[in-house]
């Protein structure tokens, strides 16, 4: 669910991101495309970061 929430928070930021930029070069045609492929990147970022930042057991210290 936190992941699904991610994405949201990701797709609406790097849409306005994408406006706010757009608008600045000139208003030319908005690509929402650009948006949707930065807010997946963003979500895989945080789920390879969620996985790889878990904390591991150490057993050795259990069998003592």
């Amino acid at each position: 669910m936190r992941f699904v929430i991610t994405f949201i928070w990701a797709f609406l930021l790097t849409q306005m991101i994408n406006f706010i930029l757009n608008s600045l070069s000139g208003g030319g045609q908005l690509y929402p495309e650009i948006g949707l492929l930065f807010a997946v990147l963003i979500t895989l970022v945080v789920f390879f970061l969620d996985v790889v930042m878990k904390p591991r057991h150490n057993y050795t210290e259990d069998k003592q």
